[in-house]
């Protein structure tokens, strides 16, 4: 916080509570819209989700935002899972089939998203591991530790900085707001996972 309103001229001595607080609820809009710009690895998890027999929806863990990869575990032997869409869903005459569940939809919701497998768990020892990503913590107090990779230092103070202009000086904006978009544009050119990439040509 002391670097951004440094960069828009405000002396961090003479911060005041509004000041806080303003930079606070900025923080928290900033961290609500980076996941609709891209994946942050860091707050991508694993989670194991117990299926129950006859069972096809689940709440998932509180946070999800969307799930990246998932497999249906059953005697230790791991099966792709694969996402489909509403419609998708919508369109499968039997829903009620049970076996082994191939195929999931996520219900994205305002509070707990929902995953629907189909065809419906035939047993109550198979497990859904799903890789999903997470909601940024909030920011909390101004002495918390950000839910930030280090990486990510500068795209945070820049995009701050930016924020915090159009409400204390408005006569920086055109200056700050094209480093923080540099920024978060350089950080997240970095945010990728590394491994090999296999390519499949088709022939018609």
């Amino acid at each position: 916080m002391d670097e951004a309103f440094e960069r828009i001229g405000i002396d961090p001595a003479k911060l005041t509570v509004r000041h806080l607080r303003s930079a606070r609820r900025s923080l928290s809009l900033m961290f609500s819209e980076w996941p609709n710009k891209g994946v942050a690895l860091w707050a991508v998890d694993q989670v194991t989700l117990d299926m129950v027999d006859g069972t096809a929806t689940y709440n998932t863990t509180s946070g999800t935002i969307c799930i990246l990869d998932a497999v249906l575990r059953r005697s230790g032997v791991d099966t792709p899972m694969f996402p489909m869409s509403r419609s998708e869903y919508a369109a499968i005459p039997s829903k009620t089939t049970e076996g082994l569940p191939s195929r999931f939809y996520l219900a994205r919701a305002i509070t707990t998203p929902t995953i629907t497998v189909w065809p419906v768990p035939e047993n109550s020892t198979d497990d859904m591991l799903y890789w999903r990503v997470r909601r940024l913590q909030d920011v909390g107090d101004p002495s918390n530790t950000l839910d930030v990779a280090s990486r990510w230092f500068e795209p945070v103070a820049s995009g701050l900085a930016a924020k915090l202009a159009v409400k204390f000086a408005p006569d920086r904006i055109k200056l700050l707001v094209p480093l923080a978009e540099a920024a978060f544009a350089e950080a997240h050119r970095e945010e990728r996972e590394r491994g090999d990439c296999q390519f499949t040509l088709g022939w018609s």
